[in-house]
Parts: C-alpha cells; structure tokens; sequence
C-alpha cells in the first residue's frame, strides 16, 4: 500500500517537471526570438543616428547670435542627450521612413491570453494541488486502515483523524508564524485546513458506517462540528473553507440517519448551519457562499415539509419564520432588524427579481405545501394571523417590503381554499364561523391595514390596490366557492359588507383632494356594487362586473385627469377574455340565461358597449389599441358561439364536431382572419400581433376546410347537406372563396399570396357547383357511388360550359391574359368530357345531334370573341 502511494505521488511529481520543463523550454525559445528583434532594432537605430549627424553636417551654419532659431539645436539634443530609444520618436522628414521602421520593429508581437499554466503552479494553484494530494493522502490512509490488518481498526481510524488535526493544527502554525516563515499568502494555510477537514470527515465516516464505532446521534455530532469547525477556519483562511464546511453541514443528516425522523432536531440543525453560512457568506463578501447555503437551507425545508405531519404545523411556521429571518429580512433591516426605509418604490423595483423575492416566495410555498399535506384545519387561521402580523410589520418598516401584503393576500386565499366547509348550514350564524369568519376577518383587516399605511405614508401608492384588492378578491372567491346550500344566508351578509364598503369608498372620493386616491375610492365602490349584483344575477354577470370595472377607470381617469397604469386595465382584460373565451365551453354555463334570454346574447354585447365606452374615454393611445382588439376579439367569440348555437342549437365541441360545427368553426375564422388582417393596417405598434393572430386563424380554419373537403367530404361520406339551392355547400365552399377574394382584393395579404389564394378560390368554386349539382340530382347527398345520370352528366357539361366562356368574356373584357387561359382550359376539359364521357353512349342521331349542337357553340363562341377583338391600327 504504502509502495502504491509513494509510486503515485512521485509519478504525479513527475508529471509536473515534465510540465514545467516543456513550458521552460517554450519560454525559451520566445526570449531567444525577442533578442533577436533587439539586436535588429539596436542596429536599426545606430543608422538613423549616423544618417542624423550626416543631415546635421550637411546644413549651413548659423550666426552666433541667432540662438532662438531652433533648428541646430532640436538634433542636437536629440543625438546628444536622449537615449537612442527616444531619437526615433521625432524624427525629422528625411529620415522619416526608418524611424517608422524602427517604431515597428520596437512594437512586441500582441499575444492572446491563454491559461499559464506555469503561473498557476507558481501561484495559488501549487497550495491547491498541495491540499489535493493532502486530501487525497487522507483518503488513502482511509482506505488503509479498512485493507491493512497491521493494527486494530479502532488504532487506524484514531491515527487517521489525528493526521486530520494534525493538519488543521499544521495551517493554524503556519498562519501564526507566517512572518518567521516568510509565508506571503494565507492559501498554504488554506490548503492545509482543507485536506484536514476533508481527512476527519473521510475518517468520522468509516467510523460510523464501516465500523460502527460510534452510533448515529454520536456520528451526527461529530460531523456537525468537523463542519461548523470548517465554517469557522473560514474566516482565517478564505471562503473556500466555508464551501467545504457549508457543504459537509448540509450533508451530514443525510449521511447519517438516526431513525428517529424528527423533524424539530432536524429543523433546528438545519437552522444553525444556515445562520452560520449567511453569516459567514456576510463576512467573506461570497455571494456563490450565500446561494450555497440557500440551497442547502431550502432542500431540508422541502423534506422536512414532506417528513411533518399534523402536529408539527408549529414547528414548520416558526421554521418558517426563521428562514425569512435568515435569507430576507437580515438581508433588507438588518441583523438587529433596525433598518426602515419609507420612500415608494416604482413596480418595476418590487418586482425586479432578487434573492430575497427568491426566499419569501419559498419559504411561503413550501408552508402552503405543508397545509396542504397535512390539513392543519384547526390552527390554519392563527397561523395565517401570527405570519400576517409579521409580513405586514416588515413591510410597514422597509418600503422595499410593499409587495409582501400582496402576498399575504394570496396565502390567505389559498388557506381559505384548504379549509372545510360546515356538514350543515342550517344555522343562520354559520357564515360568522370558519372559512366564512376567516374571509370576513382578512378583507376587514386588509382595507384598516391599506388605510393605515394610506394615511401614514401618501407616497406609497402600492396600499391603494391592496385597498380594491382586499374586499374583491376575499368576498369574491369566498362566495363564488360557496355551495349553494350557503347562498340563502351569506348573500345578504355579503351585500350588507359590499354596501358598507362601497359607501365608505364613496364618501372617501367626495372628501379626498387627490386625484389617485379618488379614482381608487370610486374604482372601490363601483367594484362593491358591481360585485353585489353579480351575486344578485348569475355566475356570467361576474365578466361584466370586470368589463364596467374596465370602463369605469378609463372614465374616472378621463375626468380626474389621472393615468392610471395601463397593466392594470391589460389584468382587467385578461380576466373578462379568458372569462368569455373558455365560459361557452364549460358545462355549467352552456344552457345558463339572464332574465329568461340565453347569456351570450346579453353578456357579449354588453361587453362590447362597455369596451367601446372605455375607448372613447381611455386617455392613454397604446390602451386603446389593446381595446379595439378585445372588441375583435368579442366579436370574434359572438360569431363562433352564437352561429353554432343558434342553427345547431348548442356550442361546438372540439374534441367530436359535427358537419354543420365544422362548417360554421371554418368559415366563423376565416371571417376573423380577415378582420385580423384589415386590423393589422391601422394599429401601428401592434401590427404585427394581429398578423399573427390573422395567420393563426386562417391556419384552424384552413385545417378544418381540409378536414370536411377531403378526410369527411360529402363527396366520400354519406353527408346530408340540404335539399334545394341553399343549402350547407353555401357556407362550406362559396362563402370561404367570397371572404378569400374580399381579402385579395383589398390587398389584405402581401401580394405574393395571391397566385396561392386564386387557386383556393378555383377550388373552392369547383367544389361548390359540382356539389351543387350532385345535390340537386341525388336529393341533398353528394356521395360518389352508384352510376350518375345522363341527365346529371350533361348538367356539369352545360354549366362548366357556361361558366368557361363567361370567364373568357369577363377576362377579355379586363384585358386579364391568366384569366382567359383558365377560361381556355376549363372549355377544354368540357369539350373532352363530352366526347370522353357524354357521348359514349350516344349512337345513330342523338350523337349526330349532339355534335351539331357542341359545334355550332363553339362557332358562335369564336364569334362572340372575334367580336371582342379591338381594331388594332393597320401596319403604315
């Protein structure tokens, strides 16, 4: 073993003499081609200084009194004082040439940083290669003392942990004696501590999992204080030693199971290395330290969540607690918590990602897990009272904070969604017990904290939102949730709160003086009312209450002359479109009416006088933009839902649609695309989002074309389409080429589509008059099976006949040279199905006649076009 170990270590030795003698010799080479430059640039200026005093005899002498004309003696103490070196930076003109010369021959070849090797064993890197093999030693002797049987294990493992002390020890002396040691850098020192540390825990670990020396909770001990004792060489010898111990901190419970899956021990462990490695993240000035520990921190948070049960809710809120301690509040006020700041802050500033946005949003989810899991329904609200107390603390103390009531808000909402509802409502006092007193106590205490912050700090404008925020979203969600059971006796209750509310919010506006807080007290107000008759209707009335709302701020800000943020009219508006967008489709809402009428008929158009409204008096032009395109977008709705529902009598279902669905779905978003695409012309900055949507649309509806045109075609299928003229090949074929052609003419579409969007309509239009007349000769079926009439053959002959010469006529007219060709070629392929197909079974005169009749119209075709010819003028 101990062969094995010296013949490594020396090879690796080796290996690096071998490395500096190659990079030795490289460096070598390299000043050997430097001299040779200098002697060229030595002999290059020992010439320009012969050729300067040539120059200097070569020029007539001057007076004795004319001293103050420099020209003698410029070169003179240019040849006689400077060095050589310097003659040549000023040269004069005749001897320009060489001197440039010389100043490029002066100039080192630019070389590219590369990694220097050599430099870095020079360095630092020999201490880190020394505490490598030092670690690597330790390891060894591990291994060792499990293979050797030359002394007791007990006697191994006790050498091998005093080798690791024996190392600290020996980069403790080093820091203490660096003077008389003439040590220069603390990384000897570092390097050291680091294959010590590394030794005992290699060593602590044998002991307990190969020997079983000592048990479990001894083994966590130790380990825990081989890293805490890393955790604090740190601080003499650099942050390197902080990784390894913060590392070896974290991974100790996991290395060593006790069995006991206490969650307390383990929390409060994991506590303790977490305060140390942020304090000693502070101290080195280490972010990656801070991360490190965050990591670690969090991950046994994660487990433990998973490890609770029920009755270590406590312990998990006051872990909780310590972890926005430790990784947010430290961080913003301080170890002692003293710091404040009261100045508002931009949305952009809360909402800028940073690491302590990163652990309030963990350690929150990571609780909300918890209670999810484990359901601790009898203490969730004291806990939902004991955290708000202090988020709302933090964030009254630090205006950097302003985001965590918002939070607070959202946790409350989940809490409330995990708590039970009463077995029985028959008592009329339940909505003043459980999750009902809950919602009642956070939408009360959310309006007196936005109050109190409002009155305190006026510049803080985050608590006018939280205020419209509070009562909407706690009242709301707790009676949209509610059974129905619970309606007959919360919903006075609920009103009775909004009636207050919206009062109070409307006396604040007429007593207010500032514009900001009046448009939010009437935004209040309005919202109460709207809400209260949201539950007075029906679920659906709920979009308009949020339409009015959007209407409502866009007057209120016209009339105060006040801008209010234009994200919250874009949230408003997500809200009322996805509402309308998925609201047909769910069950629930498909056969709901209002005051007797189906809802679509009532709920979309008045969202569309309420989004016209709002544009009229939106004052911001980017906004009103955004409007126009819910309206389309409204309007896109109202035409798919109510067109599927009031000829097929219910909403399309897109997972299994029917024909007359699919037909209408196709041509509904043709339809858009088009207006998409007309929208895309006058919008300006969101040009190119209409287009977008234009495209997607066209897309689906091109999908679905393909879909009922070749995969089910009535022409495949066994597909009723309708007796008679008008029928469903009206909407499926003849009204897609009619929008197709609108959107080329209007040149809705760049023109190198139109070659392609002639050729739809071509086929569209063929599909169209072939299915006509299949229909009217097989009474409303299209499907291609028994033998067609003679009759029905002669039908398609006559019609395409008609229709070709009409297009040739039509085309000669516009003078459009591709329209006559298709003319020409669809008279071609009639007068090849007449003799191909038509008259096969003619014989005698019925086929003389018929070849009468086909020629003489094609005579008078040839006549009708020679008529058409304009005189050209004769040749002079």
């Amino acid at each position: 073993m101990e062969t094995e170990l010296i013949s490594i270590l020396f090879n690796v030795f080796l290996l690096i003499g071998v490395l500096i003698a190659f990079k030795s010799r490289q460096q070598i080479s390299a000043l050997l081609h430097q001299i040779g430059l200098l002697q060229k640039t030595v002999e290059l200026q020992s010439r320009q200084i012969e050729e300067l005093k040539r120059h200097i005899k070569s020029q007539p002498h001057e007076p004795v009194n004319d001293m103050a004309k420099p020209v003698v003696s410029t070169p003179q103490r240019a040849v006689t004082v400077n060095p050589p070196p310097k003659v040549s930076a000023k040269p004069t003109a005749p001897v320009a040439s060489p001197t440039s010369s010389a100043k490029s021959a002066k100039q080192p070849p630019r070389t590219v940083s590369t990694f220097d090797f050599e430099a870095w064993l020079r360095g630092n890197g020999i201490f880190w290669l020394g505490a490598a093999v030092l670690a690597i030693g330790g390891i060894f002797l591990a291994k060792y003392s499990i293979e050797a049987g030359l002394m007791p294990p007990s006697v191994r493992v006790i050498l091998g942990a005093l080798f690791g002390c024996a190392l600290v020890a020996a980069a403790e002396l080093a820091n203490h004696f660096k003077t008389r040691l003439r040590i220069n850098t603390p990384y000897i020192s570092a390097a050291l501590a680091s294959g010590g540390v590394i030794t005992c825990f290699a060593m602590a670990l044998v002991a307990f999992d190969f020997y079983q020396f000592i048990s479990a909770n001894v083994a966590f001990g130790v380990l825990a204080i081989i890293s805490l004792a890393s955790t604090y060489l740190a601080l003499r010898f650099g942050p390197v030693l902080a990784g390894v111990g913060i590392i070896g901190a974290y991974a100790v419970p996991a290395l060593v199971s006790t069995g006991s899956n206490n969650v307390f021990a383990l929390l409060l462990y994991v506590a303790f290395v977490s305060l140390s490695a942020v304090w000693v993240a502070e101290y080195v000035k280490q972010r990656w330290v801070w991360w490190q520990g965050f990591a670690g921190h969090f991950i046994w948070f994660a487990i433990a969540t998973v490890m609770a049960s029920t009755s270590d809710v406590w312990i998990l809120f006051v872990f909780t607690l310590v972890s926005l301690y430790l990784f947010v509040l430290s961080g913003v006020l301080g170890w002692a918590l003293k710091g404040t700041m009261t100045a508002a802050l931009s949305v952009k500033d809360l909402l800028m990602p940073r690491k302590e946005q990163a652990g309030v949003v963990l350690s929150l989810w990571l609780l909300y897990v918890f209670i999810m899991l484990s359901n601790p329904n009898d203490v969730l609200g004291w806990v939902n009272l004991l955290l708000a107390g202090v988020m709302l603390v933090a964030a009254f103390r630090h205006s950097a904070l302003d985001t965590w009531p918002f939070l607070m808000l959202l946790f409350a909402l989940l809490s409330y969604e995990n708590m039970h509802d009463l077995a029985s409502f028959e008592d009329g006092l339940f909505p003043f017990s459980g999750r009902y007193l809950f919602a009642q106590l956070v939408t009360l205490s959310g309006i007196a904290f936005s109050m109190f912050m409002l009155l305190r700090f006026a510049d803080r404008p985050a608590y006018l939102l939280l205020l419209v925020l509070t009562p909407v979203s706690m009242l709301g969600v707790s009676y949209v949730t509610a059974p129905i059971e619970a309606e007959t006796y919360l919903y006075p209750l609920w009103a009775l709160y909004m009636a207050l509310i919206g009062a109070g919010a409307s006396i604040a506006a007429v007593k207010s003086h500032v514009p900001i807080r009046q448009v939010t007290y009437l935004i209040l107000a309005n919202s109460m009312l709207a809400l209260c008759f949201t539950m007075l209707l029906s679920a659906s009335t709920l979009t308009l209450a949020i339409t009015m709302q959007v209407a409502s701020m866009s007057y209120l800000s016209w009339k105060f002359k006040v801008r209010i943020p234009d994200w919250l009219y874009k949230a408003a508006l997500l809200v009322v479109i996805c509402r309308l967008t998925l609201s047909p489709w769910i069950a629930h809402y498909k056969h709901e009416t209002i005051l007797g009428i189906h809802w679509t008929l009532v709920v979309y158009p008045l969202a569309l006088a309420l989004i016209g409204f709002a544009i009229k008096y939106n004052p911001s032009t980017s906004m009103r933009a955004w409007l126009q395109g819910v309206i389309l977008h409204i309007v896109a709705l109202l035409l798919t839902t109510e067109t599927s529902y009031l000829l097929t009598g219910d909403y399309p279902d897109f997972v299994n649609l029917s024909y007359a669905e699919t037909i209408l779905l196709s041509l509904n978003w043709l339809v858009l695309s088009a207006v998409y695409f007309w929208r895309s012309h006058l919008s300006g900055s969101l040009s190119g989002l209409y287009q977008k949507a234009g495209f997607a649309l066209m897309a689906l509806a091109i999908l679905l074309q393909l879909d009922i045109s070749l995969v089910h075609s009535p022409f495949i299928t066994q597909q009723f389409v309708g007796e008679g003229w008008v029928n469903w090949l009206w909407l499926q074929w003849l009204m897609p080429a009619v929008v197709l052609a609108i959107v080329m003419k209007f040149k809705l579409l760049p023109k190198q589509y139109n070659n392609a969007i002639l050729g739809v309509i071509a086929v569209l239009g063929f599909l169209f008059i072939n299915g006509e007349i299949r229909a009217l000769f097989n009474l409303g079926y299209l499907r291609l099976g028994p033998p067609m009439q003679q009759a029905e053959l002669y039908t398609y002959s006559v019609v395409w006949l008609a229709i070709s010469t009409l297009t040739i006529y039509l085309a000669q007219l516009r003078e459009n040279s591709t329209l006559v060709k298709a003319g020409f070629i669809g008279l071609a392929v009639v007068l090849l199905k007449a003799f191909v197909v038509d008259m096969a079974h003619l014989e005698g005169l019925f086929r003389a006649l018929s070849f009468i009749g086909l020629g003489l119209c094609l005579v008078g075709i040839g006549w009708l076009f020679q008529k058409m010819q304009k005189n050209e003028p004769e040749p002079v």
